[in-house]
């Protein structure tokens, strides 16, 4: 799984969720990881990016920054993917990237009966949907008319320590753990997703950086589909809480993702299975309110 020789690998969000898991398992494929500063991200950047580039001349570099649904103006997120195109188009030294996307490009793309595919209609239907997408089509734009080495991870739900406290699935753990082994209530409840521990989707980008194609939308997928009511059920078997949803209407929208462009660049698999990741994601967060309980 490693490279031969050490490099550099570029992270820019290398504080969020994501970022720290990438940051956190370069070293596991021999890459010396660098957080990339947050201002050069900022509108006036991009000179002072490539400069920051020509510098530190990294091989390899993940996008990680972005802002997600309920923290921010989601429409930003295209004009954070054009600071990286304006510098790569301004440095000497242009490290092969890999932009975050997000499974909420395919909306009711999605395939129903089967793992979705990359080649499956993206029709986004949330403002952050719709942002990911122009930001992936800006990222494959820069690469075939100016060839610039990118291509876009298309990440699907992930877990684990540091998952903002608003995401499912910590969203339900924390009420888990708050119903003291009573009850607690959520909202719909037949949806599929497709959950992956955070460290196995930061392991498929650092492949993707390391052997993928430019120019590829790959996803960063399981493939193991699971109803949120399983979820819940899984949460309530390690705390004794039992979850009650009064939503009404149809809530069955399937999205988990087919790996099999992911497995063929990389020969990624994940390390950890469904049950482990949830475990993990709990053992965090109960570390973070044994941590709060003491300060």
């Amino acid at each position: 799984m490693s490279q031969t020789e050490s490099a550099k690998l570029l992270v820019t969000g290398a504080t969020g969720f994501l970022g720290q898991a990438v940051m956190a398992r370069a070293g596991a494929w021999n890459l010396m990881a660098i957080p990339a500063p947050r201002h050069l991200l900022g509108p006036d950047g991009a000179a002072a990016f490539a400069a920051f580039l020509d510098e530190v001349q990294p091989a390899f570099a993940i996008d990680a920054a972005g802002v997600v649904p309920g923290r921010g103006d989601v429409a930003a997120n295209p004009a954070l993917t054009r600071r990286w195109i304006e510098a790569l188009t301004h440095a000497r030294c242009a490290p092969r990237l890999v932009l975050v996307g997000s499974a909420a490009i395919y909306g009711t793309g999605a395939a129903r009966n089967r793992a979705t595919r990359e080649d499956d209609p993206r029709q986004p239907v949330t403002e952050y949907g719709r942002a990911k997408l122009a930001a992936l089509e800006m990222g494959r734009a820069a690469h075939e008319t100016a060839g610039h080495d990118i291509q876009t991870g298309v990440v699907f739900n992930m877990m684990g320590a540091g998952q903002p406290d608003h995401l499912a699935p910590r969203v339900f753990i924390e009420k888990a753990i708050g119903a003291d082994g009573g009850r607690y209530e959520v909202g719909p409840v037949d949806a599929v997703r497709d959950f992956m521990d955070v460290e196995d989707a930061a392991d498929a980008l650092i492949a993707l950086a390391c052997h993928g194609r430019a120019g590829d939308v790959v996803n960063v997928a399981t493939g193991r589909p699971t109803r949120i009511r399983d979820l819940l059920d899984a949460i309530g078997a390690r705390t004794g809480a039992t979850w009650d949803s009064r939503a009404s209407g149809d809530d069955s929208y399937v999205c988990y993702g087919d790996p099999a462009r992911l497995v063929a660049r990389t020969g990624w698999h994940p390390r950890f299975d469904f049950d482990t990741a949830l475990t993990r994601a709990m053992d965090a967060v109960y570390a973070n309110r044994g941590a709060k309980a003491e300060t």
